[in-house]
């Protein structure tokens, strides 16, 4: 992992705060689902950690939401324009055999990760269902998700797309009628905690893909660390996904 300067090849803008980008592959190493970028976008003191959603070997894909001035900045960097990135950083989902039930359980923006964790389980034949929720439709990225032979539940929480509903009353429902092998997750960390919850509470497996502020993202200064049953762990580093049971959710 170094630094590299990489040039932006294309960009989109949904419902003015929702993006998705693609810049060259210049990584030393093949990113996994579940890893981040960070990027220095010049808008902020800070480098903003954003996951990846897809890889080729030319290009590298994110998604992120417009949220404050660093990403508002790099929403508004033009093709050609080299940016300053570190990665790929962090862990990754797990490989998980071809047999396993899989739920993929994404949250709003959390979709980013799960977009590359769909991708793999296509080319790999894995069988999986993916639940994707958000607060409105205008929060929806499912045009995002590959095509495929699987199952998608889309629920918003007000009713303006798919089924009303959260995301976690979904995933109660279908765990109801096929309890799956293993959970793969992103989303706000309200989310996750439910999530993480219902799995301990049904005695399923799941992996989640935590957010949190970064400073550093290498694991140096200890700024993005969560309380887990051994001890402090750092998202940047032993992180971003973690076991559900591993977290100690307040």
């Amino acid at each position: 992992m170094k630094h590299k300067k990489v040039r932006v090849l294309s960009k989109k803008i949904f419902n003015g705060k929702y993006v998705e980008l693609f810049f060259e592959n210049r990584f030393d190493s093949i990113p996994q689902p579940g890893q981040f970028v960070h990027i220095f976008t010049g808008g902020a003191f800070m480098r903003r950690p954003l996951s990846i959603a897809g890889y080729s070997p030319e290009k590298i894909r994110i998604v992120f939401q417009i949220k404050g001035p660093g990403t508002k900045k790099l929403a508004e960097l033009s093709n050609g324009t080299k940016i300053d990135i570190l990665g790929p950083l962090g862990n990754s989902f797990p490989g998980i055999e071809k047999q396993q039930k899989i739920y993929l359980v994404a949250g709003g923006i959390g979709i980013a990760p799960i977009l590359f964790v769909a991708d793999k389980f296509i080319q790999s034949g894995n069988d999986f269902k993916i639940l994707y929720g958000a607060r409105t439709k205008n929060d929806l990225l499912d045009f995002l998700l590959p095509e495929g032979n699987y199952k998608k539940i889309i629920s918003t929480d007000d009713g303006s797309a798919g089924e009303k509903a959260t995301v976690i009353e979904i995933l109660t429902k279908e765990i109801l009628k096929e309890k799956p092998d293993i959970i793969f997750s992103a989303g706000p960390f309200a989310m996750l905690k439910s999530l993480g919850l219902l799995c301990a509470k049904e005695n399923i497996d799941a992996y989640v893909s935590l957010e949190n502020v970064m400073f550093c993202g290498l694991g140096v200064c200890q700024g993005c660390v969560v309380e887990t049953t051994l001890g402090y762990q750092r998202v940047c580093k032993d992180g971003p996904v973690f076991h559900n049971r591993l977290i100690k959710w307040k």
